[in-house]
């Protein structure tokens, strides 16, 4: 039996955030519907997906920086670091100085509010406007969107459909996967390092389950998750309002004791080219079971406890 997609999330990445892992397998049919629901199209794609979001743990670029850090990432934009340091630590005016004028991008703010967002990062004004021309979500309007679910995973199946990346993958073509998510070769070694982990999670041959789970406590307070399941047909969705437990609409992550300096991510304005390869495994889908019997065992139990409270509350009231 195939264990649950979320399940094998969980194993890939221990550290991911279970609001992130809950959110995909909600969504799962959005994988399904792209044609990456065979196993070496899912490592392939969870490899990369894990480089950009620092193994499922956020959905948010990460743009807060030491001055020194940015003259490693951007030499030729902070050359020294006296011209480094007005951006250092300012995550909204670093994202207008690399971002802004480009990417689509032409309002001021446009750089910080079409910031890396979703599973792999869609940047730029343009990309979020490819988004909003094949679901209808108002995301250039409404840019958090894509650092929430269904939009984090509509974005990412949307971009790596468009690029037929899924060809690459049939090919185990990690390079180009690599590139036809980014245009260049940034986090290879990381995204190959992944790719040998969802090698033992999803072996060829291997079914996938991509059973909708029964999930429990996942809105609980700092994961602010809403995980509403995209519709796989019919009307334009509507964007939901955000949680009582985050008024800021902060993205999905398990905030970290201490903002990384990990790698900006790179500009994904390149498509590449290919045609659609076979399958490969098999795909095993059922439908949501709901533990009926396990509901009424555990219905028993409780009044079976409460009952034999009470005798021996009885008891004790008289031999006592």
């Amino acid at each position: 039996m195939a264990n649950t997609l979320a399940a094998d999330l969980a194993r890939l990445s221990p550290t991911a955030s279970p609001a992130i892992i809950a959110g995909i397998a909600v969504n799962a049919h959005l994988l399904d519907q792209a044609g990456i629901n065979t196993p070496i199209r899912l490592r392939h794609f969870f490899a990369r997906v894990c480089v950009e979001t620092g193994g499922l743990r956020s959905l948010e670029e990460n743009l807060s920086y030491s001055a020194e850090r940015l003259t490693r990432v951007w030499p030729k934009r902070f050359p020294s670091l006296a011209v480094a340091k007005p951006f250092a630590k300012n995550p909204a005016k670093l994202a207008e100085k690399v971002y802004g004028g480009r990417l689509g991008n032409f309002k001021p703010g446009d750089g910080w509010n079409f910031r890396g967002s979703g599973l792999l990062q869609n940047t730029g004004r343009e990309n979020f406007e490819e988004v909003e021309d094949e679901t209808g979500l108002p995301v250039t309007s409404q840019p958090e969107l894509l650092r929430t679910f269904p939009g984090a995973l509509q974005a990412a199946t949307i971009y790596w459909t468009k690029r037929k990346i899924n060809a690459l993958a049939d090919q185990d073509d990690v390079t180009g996967v690599c590139k036809g998510v980014n245009g260049g070769t940034i986090g290879l070694s990381e995204q190959k390092t992944w790719l040998a982990k969802a090698a033992k999670i999803w072996p060829a041959g291997s079914a996938i389950d991509f059973t909708t789970p029964i999930l429990l406590n996942v809105d609980r307070p700092g994961s602010s998750l809403p995980v509403q399941p995209a519709q796989p047909a019919g009307p334009v969705l509507q964007p939901q309002p955000p949680p009582s437990t985050n008024p800021a609409n902060l993205p999905i992550s398990e905030p970290p004791s201490a903002p990384s300096e990990s790698a900006p991510q790179p500009v994904r304005n390149q498509g590449v080219q290919g045609d659609v390869g076979a399958q490969n495994g098999k795909t095993i889908r059922t439908t949501p079971k709901i533990p009926a019997l396990a509901t009424i065992l555990a219905l028993a139990a409780m009044a079976l406890a409460g009952f034999w409270h009470h005798v021996t509350d009885l008891f004790w009231s008289i031999f006592g």
